[in-house]
């Protein structure tokens, strides 16, 4: 076990400049945690991130930073910091945006192996899971990382399926599949740590899928004319 015996429960989401794929992973889990957990026990979990090449201090790239907002959480304080092995140690779930990136944090931290997946990967294999029960410790959440380990198998990989495109220096249409294939599975993994409503998950799918999003000034509107926002408005 290389994170924390007790205490905190904390995440770590990884890509490689802390501005796009991990910095939207840590805005919305971030804002979901306090969401749904009582708490008590949100006081307890830390969502962080970092970059396996970031520019430190950087601020979230301005389109991801749309997409969060339309999606419900604030992304204007967060800022670009670089991986440590201390970071990958005190972390009880680091969860990576590719499969080459979990084999660079595995190479940094080799006993990180139990904790350490794609956020596909980790979606993947939480929709798999009795999530109807929501955990109410982090003790509890700390097991359900391990049924995350116990159960790889049920969920393999296939083609690129455990990648997230890196929208950097890319066009908009980059930063929404971006959003397409990281949102769903954050919801999912939303629901098994935090109890999020499968309702609710869906809702947040179903936006990403239809959702403009507003980028390089185009119309913001779904088709009622209103942004994706999932809990409050699902």
């Amino acid at each position: 076990m290389t994170a924390q015996a007790d205490g905190d429960f904390t995440v770590l989401v990884v890509c490689t400049g802390n501005m796009n794929r991990s910095a939207l992973g840590h805005v919305l889990l971030d804002t979901w945690s306090d969401w749904y957990l009582p708490a008590d026990t949100a006081r307890q979990v830390s969502i962080t991130s970092a970059g396996l090449r970031a520019p430190e201090g950087s601020t979230m790239g301005r389109r991801s930073r749309t997409i969060a907002e339309a999606l419900g959480a604030d992304g204007s304080a967060h800022r670009a910091r670089q991986i440590s092995e201390a970071a990958i140690r005190n972390a009880d779930l680091v969860l990576v945006s590719s499969a080459r990136q979990r084999d660079d944090v595995l190479g940094l931290v080799p006993g990180a192996l139990r904790s350490t997946f794609t956020i596909r990967e980790a979606g993947r294999i939480a929709s798999l899971l009795d999530t109807s029960i929501a955990p109410t410790t982090t003790e509890e959440m700390r097991a359900r990382v391990a049924k995350l380990a116990e159960n790889r198998a049920m969920a393999p990989a296939t083609g690129d399926r455990d990648d997230i495109v890196d929208p950097q220096g890319r066009d908009d249409d980059a930063y929404r599949l971006m959003a397409r294939q990281e949102v769903p599975a954050l919801t999912a993994i939303a629901g098994l740590l935090f109890g999020m409503p499968k309702a609710e998950a869906a809702a947040y799918e179903e936006a990403v899928e239809a959702a403009r999003f507003g980028l390089e000034g185009e119309p913001e509107a779904t088709g009622d004319g209103e942004r994706p926002r999932g809990r409050r408005q699902a």
